[in-house]
């Protein structure tokens, strides 16, 4: 059976089972942090229109339906960020204590906190969103998982402009952690316990959820609108040509570091390194790129920006031995102060936060449409 729904906060006492009423949540290419799959369900420049392919399981306990839809679009949104089961469980867990995977009555207002959401994220100025963002779960899912960066400083806010609020994956070592001290060292609940009740009810809705598919229609009115950050803080819609550098380079996720690995026809010797990552990327876009991340730098020196100015897709370029030394390295800009890279020290190609300043850095520079080498 296929049913549409659209993602997002569930207005109180609509549990139909074929829609949710959604949140105008904006997922910025954050999207891209991290995934290693398909990334529909999480970009969204309006609500998320979502195709379940397959029956939806029947609740797990006394979680409604509408819950279980809920509980599929934060495992959904996992996969497409690339995080392990291991992490949704953690997702679930959370989401069950903070809400009833949206079941509570209160969890669309905000509280005295200023919380809301299925994951009880604080809606105030300088936080995770506005109260629509936080009460799109899709939006609300990837926060949890990926955390959110200040993009304000706000009186009483997380921290200065900025200032990344962690997620999941920002926790050191949260694969090897239970799963309810890693909710914890997201959530700082006053009750750090309470998430370790909800485990055994997780482990069965995972399992519920293991045939069921959760896609955007990208052919229905509501699909998303994939959306990249610029500089100062505006979307503009990812399309053509960016669009597949980005979804490219984010295929490439987790890959192990090969020196001299990777081309134009992508990633050679079971890996790649940082500019066979960049020249894989953007040859999808036409674009013919020098193969080494110095002569990269050499032809795209005349096109250097300001890291005031970054936008997504632009190259960052670094000298990582002596000093004044040649270029070593290059990363790719992905937006809210994130880079995706080719790392040697990590041994595998990663998310990383982006350097736009130090010592190490050459400059960045934007990629022209028309380059040719």
């Amino acid at each position: 059976m296929k049913k549409k729904l659209i993602a997002g906060g569930l207005t109180v006492g609509c549990f139909a089972s074929v829609a949710l009423v959604a949140g105008a949540g904006v997922v910025g290419i954050g999207m891209f942090a991290g995934s290693t799959g398909s990334n529909d369900a999480i970009c969204a420049g309006q609500s998320l229109s979502v195709s379940v392919e397959g029956d939806m399981p029947a609740p797990v306990g006394d979680f409604t339906p509408a819950a279980m839809e809920q509980a599929a679009i934060i495992v959904k949104v996992g996969e497409a960020e690339g995080i392990s089961s291991g992490g949704q469980l953690v997702a679930l867990m959370t989401a069950m204590q903070e809400s009833r995977l949206g079941d509570n009555p209160s969890t669309y207002s905000p509280d005295e906190n200023g919380d809301a959401g299925v994951f009880q994220q604080r809606q105030l100025p300088g936080w995770y969103g506005t109260l629509e963002e936080v009460k799109d779960t899709a939006y609300a899912a990837k926060v949890f998982y990926k955390g959110k960066t200040v993009e304000k400083e706000e009186k009483g806010g997380a921290g200065p402009k900025g200032y990344h609020i962690p997620g999941l994956v920002n926790v050191d070592g949260w694969e090897s952690l239970p799963p309810t001290v890693a909710a914890q060292r997201v959530q700082r609940s006053a009750y750090p316990d309470a998430y370790a009740k909800h485990q055994g009810q997780a482990r069965e809705i995972l399992s519920a959820l293991s045939g069921v598919d959760v896609t955007i229609d990208e052919a229905e009115a509501g699909s998303a609108v994939c959306s990249i950050g610029a500089s100062d803080g505006s979307t503009v819609e990812a399309t053509g040509d960016m669009k597949a550098v980005l979804e490219t380079a984010n295929t490439t996720l987790g890959l192990p570091y090969v020196f001299g690995g990777g081309g134009w026809d992508g990633p050679t010797g079971g890996g790649q390194d940082c500019s066979g990552l960049t020249t894989y990327a953007y040859a999808q876009a036409g674009i013919r790129l020098p193969r080494t991340a110095r002569s990269q730098w050499a032809a795209l020196r005349s096109h250097e920006v300001s890291p005031s100015e970054i936008q997504t897709g632009d190259l960052i370029f670094e000298s990582w031995g002596r000093l004044g030394s040649d270029v070593s390295h290059v990363g790719m800009y992905i937006g809210d102060g994130k880079m995706i890279e080719a790392s040697r020290g990590a041994s595998r190609t990663k998310i990383s936060d982006a350097r736009l300043s130090g010592p190490q850095t050459v400059g960045i520079a934007r990629v022209p449409e028309n380059f040719t080498q």
